[in-house]
């Protein structure tokens, strides 16, 4: 007869009673799994895995460009250097035109102011060696001395004359000889260019004697490459030379000053040409204009240097096709090739033919 086991607690905190006692504990009731949930968790997955695809994917595409590029930009070496080259040209050139736009309102304004000044003693040759063309230019000046024999012609147009005549004609210089015994070239005034003869301006020879002159000083002018040369025999002139015209006309160069003197009024023995007082005083001023187009010149580099570049990118990998004429070529020749090769072996195999 079996015996019954007492039943004890059977709840499910309770502890076994003894050694072979069975311990009751309730399993957990399993959640449900939303459908919905494991969607958007695949969806999630999905979506990170293709994001990393993706960055990798333009990782790759950046590191295969960089690798390219270099080799890219070496195969044009010659055309960055010409580049750089221009460039830097170009910029020096606009930043000189804004430096002689400097200087250029630098000398009207002091000739504007200077012209205005009382004069003063002539430089002599004690002064000449050191006397520069911007000290010189429009400084009032007198001197002492007399006029001699001699006249030479500066062609010049008169745009805006302060006297009654203008237009196309001369300045009339003349050699004066000062107390000191030096010489200095005289600037009397304007000429219209058929009254150059001294016979169709009668009364306009200066006045002889001691006298004293005042008038503004003027550098001497540069000969460019572009400049007319002087008619000798004429004694017309097109560039403004003491020295050179004062040789043309027998006078020592070492004795002459290295500027000339415009006189301001008109010192004639009878009638009013000579024109004095014609001094141009009006300079052009375009190197505004020059510096921008410089400027706008080395943009335009700029502009045509990276087009060329990106353009150069884009077509590295498109492929090379032949023109007709060129696949014709490549065929002539091949069959050329081919003729040749064959009339070859014609020959190597004629050759080791026995004879009979």
């Amino acid at each position: 007869m079996i015996a019954e086991r007492e039943v004890g607690d059977v709840s499910p905190d309770a502890k076994p009673a003894r050694k072979n006692d069975v311990e009751w504990h309730e399993e957990p009731e399993p959640v449900p799994e939303n459908p919905s949930q494991h969607t958007k968790n695949n969806k999630d997955n999905a979506v990170t895995d293709d994001q990393l695809e993706h960055d990798d994917e333009e990782a790759g595409n950046a590191d295969a460009s960089k690798s390219r590029l270099i080799p890219f930009l070496k195969r044009y070496w010659i055309l960055h250097l010409c580049a750089a080259i221009g460039l830097a040209i170009l910029a020096n050139l606009s930043l000189w035109q804004f430096d002689r736009l400097d200087q250029k309102v630098a000398l009207i304004e002091r000739a504007e102011v200077r012209a205005k000044e009382a004069p003063v003693a002539a430089p002599g040759p004690a002064s000449w060696a050191e006397l520069s063309s911007d000290e010189i230019d429009y400084m009032p000046v007198e001197v002492s001395g007399q006029f001699i024999i001699g006249e030479l012609f500066y062609f010049d147009t008169l745009t805006k004359p302060k006297g009654p005549l203008g237009g196309q004609g001369y300045f009339v210089y003349a050699p004066f000889i000062t107390n000191d015994g030096w010489t200095v070239l005289v600037n009397r005034g304007f000429v219209p260019i058929d009254r150059k003869d001294f016979s169709t301006r009668l009364g306009s020879a200066p006045p002889r004697g001691q006298m004293t002159i005042t008038g503004l000083a003027r550098r001497a002018e540069v000969a460019s490459m572009f400049s007319a040369e002087p008619n000798l025999s004429t004694n017309e002139w097109y560039v403004r030379e003491p020295k050179a015209m004062a040789e043309a006309m027998g006078m020592l160069a070492d004795q002459t000053a290295p500027y000339t003197i415009d006189l301001q009024e008109t010192v004639s023995v009878a009638g009013d040409l000579p024109q004095a007082g014609e001094t141009r005083m009006t300079f052009s001023n375009n190197h505004l204009q020059y510096a921008f187009t410089w400027a706008g010149l080395a943009l335009t580099l700029v502009g045509v240097y990276f087009a060329f570049l990106i353009k150069a990118w884009f077509n590295q990998d498109k492929p090379v096709v032949k023109d007709d004429d060129e696949d014709e070529d490549d065929d002539y020749d091949a069959e050329e090739e081919k003729r040749k090769a064959d009339r070859y072996k014609m020959i190597s195999d004629a050759a080791r033919r026995p004879r009979k």
